[in-house]
């Protein structure tokens, strides 16, 4: 019902709307005028962002220098021997001796020798084939791989280890100079052929099917 012709409900809108001649902004009105005065932008939601859109580059990771492929060298791995030699020499020498002074010089000569040849072997081939490490390529900082990698399967060990019976063998009566003389020959070979190869791979990893041994 109106008065005198003239309604106070004309002209106004509902509060949110358009009131009091206030001007009604859209959406992109109000983020030009926040962007006029210095207030930040609206973003959609669904805008991707980049690392390139805004200048950045991925974040490198640490070089430590550790180089897995790389071929362990001569020297390293003859020091790894003559340490894994102690471990394994010093305990059977000791065994030796206390058999040579129980059933005799000859006996115990060849029971040790036995005992040696059995206990390198077996060393070598249990922490090659369950860790890739034996105590004296751990010092060095020198594992053992198979032919594609990861540990040496038995087989391979006992091949790449072999010329340490002949070694052991060594203090066995009457035939010992021959054994000593054929595993001082086979480490001469096994030493020569590492050095000359570009992989540092020696005649007894060839025999073995290709293990080598790497830094790492």
């Amino acid at each position: 019902m109106t008065t005198g012709g003239f309604d106070p409900n004309q002209g106004q809108q509902p509060f949110g709307g358009q009131q009091y001649g206030q001007p009604h902004y859209n959406g992109a009105g109000q983020q030009q005028y926040g962007q006029q005065f210095g207030a930040p932008p609206q973003f959609d939601s669904a805008q991707q962002f980049d690392s390139a859109q805004f200048g950045t580059q991925p974040i490198a990771q640490p070089d430590f220098g550790f180089n897995p492929s790389r071929p362990g060298e001569l020297l390293p791995r003859l020091g790894a021997r003559v340490i894994d030699g102690l471990i394994v020499g010093i305990p059977t020498a000791v065994v030796t001796i206390v058999i040579s002074l129980v059933l005799g010089t000859f006996l115990g000569s060849a029971l040790g020798a036995i005992l040696t040849a059995a206990a390198a072997v077996g060393y070598f081939v249990f922490l090659e084939t369950t860790r890739g490490q034996t105590v004296g390529k751990q010092v060095l900082g020198l594992r053992v791989e198979g032919p594609n990698g990861g540990l040496p399967t038995q087989q391979q060990s006992l091949t790449r280890n072999g010329f340490y019976v002949l070694a052991a063998l060594g203090g066995f009566p009457f035939l010992g100079f021959l054994f000593g003389l054929v595993g001082f020959v086979a480490a001469i070979v096994i030493a020569v052929t590492i050095n000359g190869s570009p992989t540092k791979q020696g005649k007894h990893d060839v025999l073995a099917g290709g293990t080598r041994v790497v830094q790492g």
